[in-house]
Formats: structure tokens, sequence, C-alpha cells
């Protein structure tokens, strides 16, 4: 009787055992899989596997679509082994119920990235304190939340709030992540331009050498972009071109006299680097020689000093280079010692508009009664009336006998006018009256050249920066 007990116990067990087992595998869900073939701009292939664990084997009906997971109205395609899907980006998620039409997932939401894909900055590098929107695509099933965006570097770039924050200048790798798949993309961070600076006079005059010939070509790249941005061959490109030399670059360029025009009989219409730098781009690595048609002392980039023999008096050096000379001092071997190349006043505005794809030509400033910028546009003497209207603009020219410069900027009560003279390119702002244009005495202004028939078009014009 007491081992009858035992065999009967035992088949309990048994079949105890067996029913929980069959439960289990009845009840249990199976494991979803993929496998990426391919992604392009567009989408992502994917090849789908659902596996099965428990021994019964069992069939199930699969979707994929970009809705969540509902026991309702969801039409399943049969599931085949081999089933491939073409999705696009965005958030998709996979639904999977048994042949008898039970869920057996109600659509497991599979929180994993197929792909990254991030796309590159704009400019070839930025200035220090650029915020910046990292541009990126993600192909995920599910929401996923486990995506980081690191830098390599973050005193050169930091990530804050989904924005990229440029610290001091230098390269870093830029990198989005999420379940093991990844895409980076460097950005670089320069000195040698910054964000938008009006207070040029405290900036220093150039006098050394900054960049090498990459450097400086990709200086000229993001001068180029900037005036296209503006509009090329338009008023706006001619102002982005000049609000980038006295806004953005972090020096003043030294003032300094043409020494000549070039040989007739070599092209008439060009100056050499000296004072009156008529090619595109900046004029600052020895790459820009190739540019250069004829020399009179150079060739020297911007910032180089032609005479490198300074042994006479020293007592003038940073009265010089602060640009404390006097007109006659101009032309002085005195003066070609202690100052380093620059541009002179119709040289920085000849720059502008040549670099926006207008070509004047070789112009001095002129004044009435003698060729130069002078005859270019409308010639109209300032006075309150014309200060207080809106006939000026930005891209107009003012000047007064032997001098020019050009405004870039309007507001209700100022106009902010840039050139270079004595004390290097700048930038100086102007009350709308007579007396704050007469406020510098020798060096003030008399009239403006309202230059509307000069420019085919406006382009992407503002009144400010």
């Amino acid at each position: 009787m007491k081992k009858r007990k035992i065999v009967l116990l035992l088949i309990l067990l048994v079949l105890i055992g067996l029913s929980l087992f069959f439960l289990f595998n009845l009840l249990s869900k199976p494991d979803i899989d993929y496998e990426l073939l391919s992604y392009d701009d567009r989408s992502a292939t994917v090849r789908i596997s659902i596996i099965d664990k428990s021994i019964l084997k069992r069939r199930y009906d699969v979707a994929v679509d970009g809705e969540a997971a509902s026991d309702d109205g969801t039409v399943y395609e049969l599931y085949d082994p081999d089933r491939i899907y073409v999705i696009e980006p965005g958030t998709w998620y996979i639904h999977v119920k048994d042949v008898m039409g039970k869920t057996a997932d109600t659509g497991p939401i599979i929180n994993s990235t197929l792909a990254i894909r991030v796309d590159g900055f704009e400019y070839p590098f930025y200035p220090v304190g650029e915020q910046l929107k990292l541009n990126y695509e993600t192909l995920t099933f599910g929401n996923d939340e486990e995506l980081r965006i690191t830098s390599s570097d973050e005193s050169v770039a930091s990530v804050q709030d989904g924005k990229i924050i440029t610290g001091s200048p230098g390269t870093a790798t830029i990198t989005v992540s999420s379940h093991g798949i990844s895409d980076s993309v460097e950005i670089e961070v320069t000195d040698l331009y910054t964000l938008i600076d009006t207070d040029s006079m405290n900036k220093p005059i150039l006098h050394e050498t900054i960049c090498d010939d990459e450097q400086n070509r990709k200086l000229d790249q993001v001068l180029e972009m900037k005036i296209a941005e503006a509009g090329y061959h338009t008023r706006a490109g001619v102002v982005a071109a000049a609000r980038f030399m006295v806004l953005q670059f972090p020096y003043r360029l030294a003032y300094f006299a043409e020494t000549g025009k070039l040989d007739n009989t070599v092209d008439s219409r060009r100056s050499d680097g000296e004072g009156r730098y008529y090619h595109k781009g900046f004029y600052l690595s020895e790459e820009k020689y190739e540019d250069i048609v004829a020399s009179i002392l150079g060739p020297k980039y911007w910032g180089q000093y032609f005479k490198e023999d300074t042994t006479e008096d020293h007592s003038r050096d940073e009265e010089y280079l602060d640009g404390g000379l006097v007109v006659s001092d101009i032309g002085t071997n005195l003066y070609l010692m202690k100052r380093p190349n620059g541009l002179d006043c119709g040289g920085f505005v000849s720059w502008c508009y040549y670099n926006a794809g207008y070509d004047f030509g070789d112009m001095g400033a002129g004044g009435p009664g003698s060729y130069g910028m002078s005859m270019l546009g409308e010639r109209v003497s300032i006075t309150d009336e014309l200060l207080q209207s809106d006939r000026i603009r930005c891209g107009d020219l003012c000047g007064f006998t032997g001098h020019v410069g050009i405004v870039i900027g309007i507001e209700d009560d100022y106009i902010w006018i840039a050139d270079t003279i004595r004390t290097g390119t700048k930038v100086r702002r102007y009350e709308r009256n007579v007396g704050s244009f007469n406020e510098l005495g020798d060096d003030a202004f008399t009239y403006f050249m309202l230059m509307d028939e000069e420019y085919l078009e406006d382009g992407n014009y503002t009144e400010m920066w």
C-alpha cells in the first residue's frame, strides 16, 4: 500500500512538472532579432527573425510598422524567416501574434538603434563661443532613450542641452551613439575669427604671422560662405565682406599707404599687395604670393614688415604700431620699418567689392574733381537732412578728399562706418547729425556716395548684423 502511494505521488509530480513545462513553453514569448542589411539616406533594409525557444516551435505572424502595439485592428503578415523589410527613418515597432490570433507579445517595443547618420558641420571651422545645432538622423525600433551625444574634448567643444558650444581653439570629435551604433563628425575651433565684436579699436594691430596656408584657405572659405549667404555680386555681399573684416577678424590691419600702382605694361588695373591687396581672401600666408602679379618692396603678407632692419630709432616703435603717425611719415623709410603691411583706405574698400564680385579696378579714394571712388554712385554732401533721412544704406560709401569708407550698419540713431586710416581697419558709430561727423576734424567725412546705380541687386540685405 505504501509503495502504491509513492508511485501515485511520483506520477502526480511528473504530471505537474509536465504541465508546468508545457504551460511555461506555451506562455513564453519569442525572442525578436534583426539584421541590418543596408542603410542609406532614405531607408534601411532589415531582416527580422523570431526565435521560439520553446519546444513547441510555434509559428508566428509578424508586422513592422510605425504604430505602437495594439490588439485590435492591426493587419499582420504571415511570418517568413527570410522576410526583409525596407523601412524609412523614424521609430518603428515589431508586432507579433501566434497562429491562433493570440498576442504572443503586445508588439514588443525594441529600444534599439539600427543606424545613426551625423551631418558634417557647415563651416570649415568656428569661432570661440559659437552655439551650434548638431544635425543627425537615426533609425530606431521603439523610443531609444539611450541616445548620447559626446565630445572628445570638452574644452574645445562641449555638449549642452543638445547644442554644441565651442570653447577654445582646437579640434574635437562629436559622437552620437546608442546600443553600440555610432557616427562621428569633427569640429574645429579657431581664433582666426570671432563672434561679432564692435570694439575694433581695442583689437591689436596685426604684426606677426598668425596662420599657415591651410588655415588661410579655411578663413577664405568662411569669408566666401558669408558673402554667398548674403548674396554674391549684391549690395549685401559687399557689406558682408566689410563686416567680416572689421567685426570678426580679431586684428586691425595696419594702415599702409599705397606705394604706387603696377607698371602699366603689366596690368594698369591692378596693384600689388603693399597697401592695395586686390585679390580674393585674406593675405596672411606665403601661398598668397602666387596671386601677386608684381611687387615693389615685397612680397610681404599682412602683418609682416617690409624692412627687417630697424636699427634706427626705436623710440617710436609702439607709437607707429598703434597708429600714432603723421602724414609726413607716410612713404618714408622710417614709416616702412615701423608699420607692418596692411591696407590703405581705397585698398580696403576695393577688397570688399572685389571679394563680393565687383571689379572697379585699382581706384584710390579720390575726391571732388579727381578720379577715384568718389566718382562712383551719387555724391551727396553730408547734412542733417540727409543723415536723418532713409537715403543712406549699408554698402554706400562715404569720404572726404583722399579718403573713403563704407557704411556697414544703419540704426534709428546711428550710422556705422568701416574704414582704415592711421589707426588701421576699424568701425565707428556716428550719430545722425553733422556735429558727430565733425568731431574728427580733418578726418571728418564730408560726403556720401549713394551706390544704388552700382549694385545690381540688394541680396539678403540687413541694416544691422
